[in-house]
C-alpha cells in the first residue's frame, strides 16, 4: 500500500513538472462605445479603434535555458462580428525560440520603433477615436505597425529592452523595412529611441520619448521627425497627461504633425476618462477635436463604452 502511494505521488510529480513545461493561453480584449467619430455626424456604436481581438501564445520549454514560442492574434469588429482584415491573424502570426540570448521571433510581427516607443507615449494607449499616437508619433504615412515575411530579435536586461526587425521587401519595393529601437524602463521613469527604415525609397523617420510618474499624475512627451517617399521632410509632437484619481484615470493630451512643404499642420486636442471597475473591466468616455484641416467635415468626436479584457 504504502509502495503504491509513493508509486502515485512520483507520477503525480512528474506530471506536474511536465505540465508546468508547456502552457498554452487565450487572451484577447473586446471594447464597444456609443459616439460619433471626428469627420462625420453620424453616431453609431462603434469599435472605437481600440484594436478588439481574441489570440493564443504559448510556450514550452526545451531545457538548457531554452524555449520554443508562438503566438497568434486575430482583429474583430465587435459590433459587426466581422474581421478587420483580408489578414485572418492580423494582430501576429509567430513562432521562434528564447534563451539567454534573447528572443528571435519568424513571422508577421510588430516593428521594433512601434513597440519600444511609438506605442508607448499616447497617455490614451492608442485606443479610441481620442487616441493621439498616428498623429504625433507615426505621421506623414511613413511609419508600419506590423511586417509580414519578417525576423525580430529581443534582449532585455536591467531595465533596458533593444529590438530589431527586418523584413521581405514586397514586390516592387526597393527597401527591406528596417526598424532598431531600445528604451529603459526603471521605477517611475521610461525613455525610448526608435528608428525606422520602411520599404520605399526615400521613407524614413526616427522617434525619441520618454514618460515620467510623480505619483499623483504621469506626464509623457515624444518627438518624431523623418521624410515620406516622395522626399517630403515631416515632424511632429505629442505631450499627455494621466491624473488618478481613485478608481478613475484621468486623461489629458495635444498631438501635431506637418509636413514641411507645406504650412497645414494636423492637430489633435483630446480629454477623456477611464473609470475600472476591476482590473480587467472599465468604463470610459472621451471627447476629441482635430484642426488643420483634416478631416473635412466636423472636428470634433466623442465616445462612452465599456472595455473588457482576458
Amino acid at each position: 500500500m504504502n509502495k503504491s502511494l509513493l508509486a502515485l505521488a512520483v507520477l503525480g510529480a512528474f506530471a506536474g513538472a511536465a505540465s508546468a513545461q508547456s502552457s498554452v493561453t487565450i487572451y484577447g480584449k473586446i471594447e464597444l462605445a456609443a459616439g460619433k467619430p471626428t469627420g462625420t455626424t453620424d453616431k453609431q456604436i462603434m469599435d472605437n479603434n481600440t484594436g478588439s481581438r481574441i489570440g493564443f501564445r504559448g510556450v514550452e520549454d526545451l531545457g538548457g535555458g531554452m524555449q520554443a514560442l508562438f503566438g497568434f492574434e486575430h482583429r474583430l469588429s465587435p459590433d459587426t462580428g466581422t474581421s478587420t482584415s483580408t489578414n485572418f491573424w492580423n494582430g501576429y502570426s509567430t513562432v521562434g525560440l528564447a534563451g539567454s540570448f534573447g528572443r528571435v521571433n519568424l513571422g508577421r510581427q510588430y516593428v521594433a520603433a512601434f513597440t519600444h516607443i511609438q506605442n508607448q507615449i499616447d497617455p490614451f494607449s492608442g485606443d479610441t477615436q481620442a487616441a493621439l499616437r498616428d498623429t504625433g508619433m507615426r505621421f506623414g504615412g511613413i511609419t508600419k505597425v506590423r511586417v509580414a515575411d519578417s525576423i525580430r530579435y529581443d534582449f532585455s536586461a536591467n531595465g533596458i529592452n533593444f529590438a530589431a526587425s527586418v523584413g521581405e521587401a514586397p514586390a516592387g519595393s526597393p527597401d527591406r523595412p528596417m526598424s532598431v529601437a531600445v528604451n529603459y524602463s526603471a521605477g517611475p521613469m521610461f525613455l525610448g529611441l526608435g528608428i525606422e527604415n520602411p520599404e520605399g525609397a526615400n521613407d524614413n523617420v526616427w522617434n525619441i520619448g520618454g514618460r515620467y510618474n510623480f505619483g499623483f499624475a504621469t506626464l509623457s512627451a515624444g518627438y518624431g521627425k523623418g521624410s515620406n517617399n516622395a522626399n517630403v521632410d515631416a515632424k511632429g509632437f505629442l505631450l499627455g497627461a494621466v491624473v488618478p484619481f481613485g478608481a478613475t484615470d484621468f486623461k489629458i493630451g495635444y498631438a501635431e504633425n506637418k509636413l514641411d512643404n507645406t504650412s497645414l499642420k494636423t492637430k489633435r486636442a483630446s480629454i477623456g476618462a477611464d473609470y475600472n471597475l476591476s482590473k480587467r473591466t472599465k468604463l470610459f468616455a472621451n471627447y476629441s477635436k482635430v484642426g488643420g484641416g483634416v478631416p473635412v467635415g466636423p472636428k470634433s468626436g466623442y465616445s462612452a463604452g465599456i472595455n473588457h479584457s482576458f
